[in-house]
């Protein structure tokens, strides 16, 4: 280990979230946001006593590039790594010491190092408290990584009063922001499909882990004691397990709370999994469908979607009063400029509620990387691009000029009145109050497209 800096005691941390840039170069910036992440306040739970702790999340907050601090520590993922290595660098030179982590960083530590003094690769359990006491010796090893995942048992517990996101005193005053603000809590980690494209799946080696049900419970009635109801899983998947999913519903049916979460279409194909969902509070799932071609979905290997039962899938669970926010990628390997129509009609005819689109994203670190860059297909080396809204690869069977069109054509036709209509009435059995939610976000959205000419990143 060299020595990096002079002993101390008590470390003062500044813990950061960096955001992203906007398409005209300036910061993407927002006075409120429906969520908040979980990873500072975590991290500051792990800290050990004795030291100071301040978060920020930048997309809020302005980041103090002349703070007082013996230590940042910053993390990212996607188009915030271009900011973050910014950061990092500007610390760096007036002598701070910096530490990075993430999924990005977890695929690409040697580059991540480059600009970091440490960097926390795969889960920060077993190696913060130790990076902490390195710093404090005047030490680093370069690459913290545990060599093992966390059990999820007794993980430390958050202030989620200090949710970096979360406007409290609104929370508390406001019933507008209490029905806007999904309060975030974790019940598993890692995903056990394949698709090749996937960071988590690939930074977790295909690793999935449930946390026990009854401190996921406790989590939600400490939300439910401050005046919390709606809950917003961050789990890429949590029904990887499908008995532990389970488990989890029948327990959450008494604290009537409503909850959201990504999920993959395997919940629509399990009629006990479903219900339970609904019982425990489900409202929306957001539900990587990624393509309505078999073939593209062989591509990156995630052919166990079976698009040929999307349509019943997504009718089982709008039966059920649950909102679908179906995510989908255009410009595939099997897709042509005729997909984008199929596309739409299929989303408009299907009633699908809400529509994040994505280009294809070789994320650094995956399969789909790999084989993009082999082939000489990677168009774009600009992280602060990897917003999944950006021609980055030279699609199969179009133009990457012809992808982007299709991509603002599928978000207009998606997004116009008449379509919003057809998607969102009648309304789902029981779903009034969320439908009307959901119109408001797809006028919302309606309008950003009209006073944008393209449809830049991932609408959120």
């Amino acid at each position: 280990m060299a020595a990096k800096s002079p002993l101390i005691a008590r470390v003062r941390i500044l813990l950061v979230s960096p955001t992203h840039y906007n398409a005209d170069g300036t910061l993407h910036k927002t006075t409120r946001y429906w969520t908040s992440g979980l990873t500072l306040p975590y991290l500051k739970a792990l800290t050990p006593p004795g030291h100071e702790v301040v978060m920020l999340d930048e997309l809020f907050s302005d980041v103090d590039l002349n703070c007082d601090c013996d230590l940042v520590g910053i993390t990212a993922m996607g188009p915030q790594i271009k900011r973050a290595y910014e950061l990092a660098d500007h610390f760096r030179r007036r002598g701070v010491r910096v530490v990075l982590g993430g999924n990005w960083v977890t695929l690409t530590p040697d580059e991540s190092l480059r600009h970091a003094d440490a960097v926390v690769a795969d889960e920060a359990e077993d190696v913060w408290p130790q990076l902490l006491a390195d710093f404090c010796e005047g030490r680093t090893r370069g690459v913290y990584r545990a060599g093992h995942w966390h059990s999820l048992i007794d993980l430390p517990q958050v202030d989620y009063t200090e949710l970096p996101l979360l406007k409290y005193e609104a929370f508390k005053t406001s019933r507008l922001y209490r029905m806007y603000f999904h309060w975030p809590v974790i019940f598993s980690r890692g995903c056990p499909h394949p698709c090749e494209y996937c960071a988590v799946q690939t930074c977790y080696h295909r690793s999935f882990r449930t946390r026990p049900v009854g401190e996921v419970i406790n989590d939600l009635q400490t939300i439910k004691a401050l005046g919390g109801d709606r809950i917003l899983f961050l789990d890429d998947n949590p029904i990887g397990h499908p008995e532990a999913a389970k488990e989890l519903f029948r327990a959450m049916i008494p604290l009537r709370m409503k909850w959201a979460s990504q999920c993959t279409i395997n919940i629509a194909r399990d009629a006990e999994l479903l219900d339970l969902a609904r019982r425990s509070g489900c409202v929306s799932l957001s539900i990587g469908l990624e393509s309505i071609n078999p073939t593209s979905l062989d591509a990156v290997n995630k052919s166990f979607n079976l698009p040929q039962h999307f349509a019943r899938d997504l009718a089982a669970i709008r039966g059920k009063g649950i909102q679908v926010i179906a995510l989908l990628m255009v410009g595939l390997d099997g897709d042509t400029v005729d997909t984008f129509r199929r596309s739409l009609e299929f989303l408009i005819d299907n009633k699908v509620s809400f529509l994040k689109l994505f280009t294809p994203c070789p994320y650094p670190g995956t399969k789909y990387h790999d084989d993009m860059a082999q082939a000489g297909r990677i168009l774009i080396d600009d992280w602060g691009r990897y917003d999944y809204g950006s021609p980055l690869i030279r699609p199969a069977n179009m133009t990457a000029e012809e992808m982007m069109d299709g991509f603002k054509y599928v978000y207009q036709g998606f997004y116009s009145v008449p379509a919003i209509a057809k998607r969102l009435f009648p309304p789902p059995a029981g779903s009034y109050l969320e439908t009307l939610a959901y119109l408001v976000a797809n006028l919302k959205v309606n309008r950003y497209l009209r006073r944008n000419e393209n449809a830049w990143a991932t609408i959120s």
